[in-house]
């Protein structure tokens, strides 16, 4: 059975010579989500800085993304996650909190919105990967909530961050996927 997708030929033909750039970046992400776990177990300053570098990075990534998409609403979206995640970055990597509770709370209010947004994503977009941008979104709220309310251990937001990382990953690897197997149609 065909699928069929409302995809513009535009959006389809951007999306099909970005396929070595998308498999890239899920490839880089989930390298970056295994150093987030490996190095979960730092003190809380150090790991503090090295989160908050982290997840601008995530930021610039997203923000590359947005200037991809020709869609005004999907651009404005992409855009305001790229924000979210760059200013929260940079305040948690040149403000160190000496304050754990603050700190874990400060996380899973990003996770929980950035895994909404996903969501949102997810529903408003018609893409390739749309069950994996979902399955991804749903899993962010989690580590949010789980970060919230069940692990107050200040490591466990390093594994639960590259454990995003990962998640996320692998979600543009299925995109390029779903891509290379349109390329070879």
């Amino acid at each position: 059975m065909k699928k069929n997708y409302s995809i513009s030929v535009e959006n389809m033909e951007q999306m099909l010579h970005a396929v070595p750039w998308i498999f890239s970046l899920g490839i880089g992400l989930i390298g970056i989500g295994l150093l987030a776990i490996l190095f979960s177990s730092y003190s809380s300053h150090i790991q503090l800085k090295y989160l908050g570098g982290f997840v601008s990075i995530l930021g610039c990534f997203e923000g590359i993304h947005s200037f991809k998409i020709t869609q005004w609403s999907h651009f404005f979206l992409h855009e305001f996650m790229s924000i979210l995640y760059i200013i929260g970055g940079l305040f948690i990597a040149f403000n160190p909190i000496t304050d754990e509770a603050f700190a874990t709370l400060l996380h899973a209010f990003f996770f929980i919105i950035s895994g909404i947004l996903r969501i949102i994503f997810s529903f408003e977009q018609e893409t390739l990967h749309k069950p994996w941008l979902f399955l991804n979104g749903t899993l962010t709220c989690i580590i949010g909530l789980c970060i919230a309310y069940k692990w107050p251990e200040f490591w466990v937001i390093g594994a639960l961050i590259g454990t995003d990382a990962i998640m996320t990953g692998w979600t543009w690897i299925m995109l390029s996927y779903e891509g290379r197997k349109l390329q070879n149609k």
